[in-house]
């Protein structure tokens, strides 16, 4: 869309393991928005919410 800057893609990285999902971009290699993996990787949650909101609080900052 024209005058819209989307914020809070996170790469898809080797650390994702999946078969499919709809987050992804056209190209698959960012999400649309922060991958959780609650089943398989809980313990990487926390780290990954502090590194996305930075990201997050970056991006906006940088978009004034």
């Amino acid at each position: 869309p024209q005058g819209v800057n989307f914020l809070g893609y996170w790469p898809n990285s080797s650390d994702y393991e999946f078969e499919a999902s709809k987050a992804l971009t056209e190209d698959k290699s960012q999400f649309v928005g922060l991958a959780l993996d609650e089943d398989s990787q809980y313990e990487k949650s926390d780290e990954r919410i502090a590194t996305w909101i930075e990201q997050i609080m970056t991006q906006y900052s940088e978009s004034l």
